[in-house]
C-alpha cells in the first residue's frame, strides 16, 4: 500500500502528531535517550514521505576529539528515520533491522544539524528510509544513512497515544 493512501492520515495530522511527539509534553518517556537529544520538528511532507528534524550539538554528546560522537549521531538518525516510519505504521511498534551510516564531515560543538528523512519503500512489514545530515551553519552534508525498519504487529501501549 502506498503510504499516502493510508486512511485517516494527512498532512495536517502528520504535522500535529510529529509536533506532539517532539514537544516537552511528548508521550515518549522522559528518562530515555530521545528527550536528552532535544529533537525539534522542522517540517514534513505527507505525500512525499519526508521529515526534517533539528538537533543541537550538546556538550555531553562530544567525543574525546571535541566533536559530535558518531554513536550520538547514529541515535539521532535512528530516531528521525524511525519517527517518520512510525507515523505511517502507528499504532504498531517498529524495530530497526539494519542501519548503514556514512560519516562525511565532523559536527562541531555549538552547531546544530538537520536530519532530512525520506521513505524509500514501504511494504506490509518492512520500510526503508534514507536520511541526510546537514550542518546548520555551513549548509553542508555531514552524513548519509539508509535504514530498514520492521513493523511488529503489536500495538504501542495506550499511554503513548
Amino acid at each position: 500500500m502506498e503510504w499516502s493512501k493510508i486512511p485517516g492520515l494527512s498532512q495536517a495530522h502528520m504535522e500535529q502528531w510529529l509536533r506532539t511527539m517532539t514537544s516537552p509534553e511528548s508521550p515518549i518517556p522522559a528518562h530515555g535517550v530521545i528527550p536528552k537529544l532535544k529533537p525539534a520538528f522542522v517540517s514534513c511532507g505527507f505525500e512525499e514521505g519526508t521529515l526534517e528534524m533539528a538537533y543541537p550539538v550538546l556538550d555531553w554528546e562530544l567525543n574525546s576529539q571535541g566533536i559530535l560522537h558518531g554513536g550520538v549521531l547514529s541515535t539521532a538518525l535512528d530516531t528521525s528515520l524511525g519517527m517518520l516510519c512510525h507515523y505511517y505504521t502507528y499504532p504498531h511498534v517498529l524495530t530497526t533491522v539494519t542501519m548503514h551510516a556514512t560519516f562525511l564531515k565532523p559536527i562541531p560543538p555549538g552547531d546544530s544539524f538537520h536530519i532530512h528523512a525520506k521513505l524509500a519503500s514501504f511494504g506490509g512489514t518492512l520500510a526503508t528510509v534514507t536520511g541526510e545530515v546537514m550542518l546548520e551553519r555551513e549548509k553542508t552534508l555531514a552524513a548519509a544513512c539508509t535504514a530498514t525498519f520492521k513493523v511488529l504487529h503489536h500495538k504501542v501501549k495506550q499511554a503513548a497515544e
